[in-house]
């Protein structure tokens, strides 16, 4: 085999020792696996999160009816299950495309009309994996989509341990394969029906076929993987690639370093071959849409997604009671607007260290293995590759939806760094020390242990983790404003408050009591609230009114790089204003990070009689002026 040298690569020739790598594998599916048999998950889902109500209702209409098509009979039987309904379900009319045949030049012309049956629609997201979830569901019912992650969970610990194996010690490997599904928020993905986990194995696994013959020869192999250090290897990767492609266009990307690698080596025919096979699956997936619906792509055309009403619903709901939803252009004014440059230089930092979405407390497994990588003696060219294909995603990722690049809608983490997140295994360079190894494990579970110990409680209520603990430290996303998870809880966002200068409040944090009116609003005692302001570009200085308990307090304020500590006397009320910077740009208007700690605190009930029961620290009275 062609390629780097043994020394760099460590490719050599005894035989595997893929028995840890076996073992770490069969011990996260028996933890994921035990979950995915025995959970009652409609009732630990609480209802759907994200896109989960779309790409539940395809897998179970194909495990059903065989078919794509929304009717009736599909949104009863989500009603079995789920007593809500399908909240956030995405659904685009169909098309009737006609072929005509004549002597005018292209001599073939497709006519489009609106489809005839008023009584189906069809489903506005890519098929792909509901299609490979589909026979799990047949077999489990709702709980297949669990096992069916599990066991991708698990083949892609056995798939890591194996390379890594082949550079390094084995129980090596299998620990640092381990770390990068556990000590990641990955894990929690398993209890959501959306394609993440299906994303990022598909992706590892063929980068794993792609490039498992660089660290490895064919006599080191089994009689049953030999295939993996031949040209087949190759085939198998692209096909995956181009399915995952298919479920999300970007993830074209990661196909180009392979045909680069085989034309830096001089072999054209195989990158030409990977290329037609890559081309071919692709262009059938798209042609199997057309053929569905009448238009080749999934997100476009007449589509909307729909929260509490839903068409074929009693009572004579339709299809436009939804919200139009349709993607299906560039968006260039956002893009290329006027606060382009500032936004992606925020995002560039948001992306790694974000409180919601940075990949240091989320997937820090991938920071380990990015620093392994730089501070890595030698490096071998395929590893400049993966490492190109990385950088090029995540600049697509951060220029291409700069206002939501993370997947918004309630997610844990990033959901659209996902498919990248085991790339970096192939970045490592090999490791001699267990203790070393375990770092990206001990690091990353400090800041998930708490999601991925609950991930229902934590799909439910994706905002909570980030109140407490070291996630906390971190900055908040302000290009993300309106898509950060605590908008899942509407009566903390966007809440209007007025003055001169009218603005929105959105509370990170549950360390505030909210009236059901714009007024005031307590900050618990001996607690930290943040929150965010967001206001015109005219306004200058944030005015807060305090009234403090029957206790004495001290409040300290946080904004715009100003603090302000206020020691309060029992009962007293100051005022006082803050001197504003020109905040983060977000969608014409501005955006502000607001801290305030109450020191102390008080319950009411046993203060001043009654039945208040709160434990208030601080009232607080916010305004905004010119």
């Amino acid at each position: 085999m062609s390629g780097d040298s043994a020394a760099l690569t460590g490719r050599g020739s005894a035989a595997l020792d893929m028995r840890p790598g076996a073992l770490a594998a069969i011990l996260v599916i028996a933890l994921y696996g035990g979950l995915a048999v025995s959970v009652d998950f409609p009732r630990a889902a609480y209802g759907f999160q994200s896109d989960e109500a779309t790409y539940y209702m395809m897998a179970h209409s194909l495990a059903r009816d065989g078919d794509l098509t929304y009717r009736r009979g599909d949104l009863v039987d989500v009603w079995s299950e789920f007593p809500a309904g399908p909240s956030g379900l995405f659904l685009k009319r169909g098309r009737d495309l006609e072929l005509h045949l004549d002597g005018n030049l292209p001599f073939v012309h497709i006519t489009s009309n609106p489809d005839g049956d008023a009584s189906r629609l069809y489903y506005g997201k890519s098929f792909a994996y509901p299609m490979a979830a589909a026979p799990w569901v047949l077999a489990f019912g709702t709980n297949g989509f669990l096992l069916f992650h599990t066991v991708l969970l698990g083949l892609v610990v056995l798939a890591g341990s194996a390379f890594l194996a082949a550079r390094m010690h084995p129980g090596v490997a299998a620990l640092l394969a381990a770390g990068l599904v556990l000590g990641s928020v990955a894990p929690s993905y398993v209890v959501w029906t959306t394609p993440e986990i299906f994303n990022f194995a598909l992706v590892f696994l063929a980068y794993f076929c792609w490039l498992f013959k660089e660290v490895t020869e064919e006599r080191a192999m089994g009689r049953g993987t030999r295939w993996l250090t031949s040209p087949a290897s190759d085939v198998v990767a692209v096909a995956l690639l181009a399915v995952v492609s298919f479920s999300k266009p970007p993830n074209a990307l990661l196909a180009v370093p392979m045909g680069l690698l085989w034309l830096a080596r001089k072999r054209p025919r195989r990158a030409v071959l990977c290329g037609a096979v890559f081309t071919a699956i692709v262009l059938g997936l798209f042609a199997v849409n057309i053929g569905i619906t009448g238009d080749w792509n999934f997100q476009g055309g007449d589509r909307r997604t729909y929260v509490g009403a839903f068409p074929f619903l009693p009572g004579g709901a339709d299809f436009n009671v939804g919200l139009e939803r349709a993607t299906d252009r560039v968006l260039t004014e956002i893009i290329f607007g006027p606060d382009s440059w500032t936004v992606l230089r925020h995002n560039l930092g948001y992306f790694f260290v974000g409180r919601y979405s940075g990949i240091v407390p989320y997937f820090f497994p991938a920071v380990f293995a990015a620093m392994a990588f730089l501070l890595a003696r030698r490096r071998a060219g395929w590893q400049w590759l993966v490492c190109g294909a990385i950088v090029a995603e995540v600049v697509l990722m951060l220029v291409w939806n700069p206002y939501n690049y993370f997947g918004g809608g309630g997610v844990l983490g990033n959901r659209y760094f996902m498919s990248l997140y085991g790339l970096f295994l192939f970045l490592l360079p090999p490791i001699g020390s267990a203790a070393v190894a375990a770092i990206p494990w001990v690091v990353g579970t400090l800041f998930t242990a708490t999601i991925t110990l609950n991930p229902f409680h934590a799909a439910f209520h994706p905002a909570d983790h980030a109140a407490r603990g070291l996630v906390r430290w971190l900055p908040v996303e302000l290009s993300l404003t309106n898509d950060l998870p605590i908008n899942t809880s509407e009566s903390r966002v966007k809440r209007p408050y007025g003055g001169e200068v009218p603005f929105l409040m959105y509370f990170l944090d549950g360390n505030v009591y909210l009236p059901s009116d714009a007024s005031a609003f307590w900050v618990r005692g001996e607690s930290v609230s943040d929150s965010l302001v967001r206001g015109p570009a005219h306004a200058r200085r944030l005015v807060l009114t305090l009234t403090a308990g029957p206790r004495a307090n001290v409040v300290t304020v946080r904004i715009a790089g100003r603090t302000k500590r206020i020691e309060m006397t029992p009962d007293q009320t100051t005022t006082f204003s803050v001197p504003l910077d020109s905040g983060f740009p977000y969608l014409g208007t501005r955006v502000w990070t607001l801290s305030i700690k109450s020191r102390s605190g008080f319950v009411p009930m046993f203060t001043l009689g009654g039945v208040d029961n709160r434990f208030l620290g601080v009232q607080v009275t916010p305004s905004l002026m010119p």
